[in-house]
């Protein structure tokens, strides 16, 4: 692309409002999630359309990512699909933000033929991002 085109490009960029961005950037990552639950499940955008009850135009619309998608549009979708869609971030802490250990366990060996002996390390690990308090040795 020459240098003409590649300045035409930026200038129109440039005059994007962010919240027009926002608003297309959002739009896409519902459409990919829909379409991702779709692919997961076997299912065409028309299967949809008839479990909602609405014509394939329309699904394929809502799914463009570039449609303005109303709240019970969306909420019609996770209803039919019986998943959700959007999560709001307080929402996900409150969901998915929970202590979770993993057992860890680690064999060793010496690398002296003289001795041979197995080391069993045993450790529960939380992936919280504060720290477990150290408790001091009685």
């Amino acid at each position: 692309m020459n240098k003409d085109k590649k300045s035409v490009l930026n200038r129109i960029r440039e005059r994007i409002k962010p919240e027009n961005r926002v608003f297309v950037e959002k739009n896409m990552s519902i459409s990919r999630q829909v379409s991702d639950i779709l692919e997961k499940r076997g299912m065409t955008q028309k299967d949809l359309a008839q479990l909602l009850g609405k014509q394939e135009s329309e699904v394929s619309k809502w799914l463009s990512g570039l449609h303005n998608l109303t709240l019970q549009s969306l909420t019609k979708i996770e209803a039919g699909l019986g998943e959700e869609i959007i999560t709001t971030p307080l929402e996900a802490c409150n969901k998915y933000q929970r202590i979770k250990y993993v057992t860890l366990k680690v064999f060793a060996t010496t690398n002296n033929s003289f001795k041979y002996m197995d080391y069993e390390y045993d450790e529960k690990v939380s992936f919280d991002a504060v720290p477990k308090p150290e408790i001091p040795a009685a």
